[in-house]
C-alpha cells in the first residue's frame, strides 16, 4: 500500500521535488499532521496526498485525515496543508495548518 501511495505522489509531481526525497516527504508529510493533531499514529488515517502551489513556500502538501474513532456521533475529519522550505535539494517541514471539515 505505501509502494502504490508512493508511487502515486511520484507520478503526480507538481513542484520542484526530486523522486528519491518522496519518501521522507511522505514521511515528513505524516509526522507534522500527528504533531499538529496530536494524534497517534494508528488513531487515524491520512490520505489523499496532493502537491499544491503556495506562495512563498518552496513546496506544500495538502492531505485528508480521518479519524478511527467517534466524538459524538460522528468520526472527525480534517484538511491538512504542510508547507515546506527547501535548501540545496533537502524539504524541511516549515509549518502544518489543518481545519476540521465536520
Amino acid at each position: 500500500m505505501k509502494r502504490v501511495l508512493l508511487s502515486l505522489l511520484v507520478c503526480s509531481l507538481a513542484a520542484p521535488a526530486f523522486a528519491g526525497k518522496m519518501k521522507e516527504i511522505w514521511q515528513d508529510t505524516n509526522e507534522s499532521v500527528l504533531a499538529t493533531l496530536g494524534f497517534e499514529e494508528g488513531s487515524v488515517s491520512i490520505s489523499g496526498y496532493k502537491f499544491e502551489k503556495v506562495q512563498g513556500v518552496d513546496l506544500a502538501v495538502r492531505t485528508f485525515v480521518k479519524g478511527r474513532y467517534r466524538v459524538a456521533g460522528t468520526v472527525p475529519e480534517f484538511d491538512c496543508l504542510t508547507t515546506f522550505r527547501g535548501k540545496t535539494g533537502h524539504y524541511r517541514v516549515q509549518d502544518t495548518m489543518c481545519d476540521q471539515v465536520n
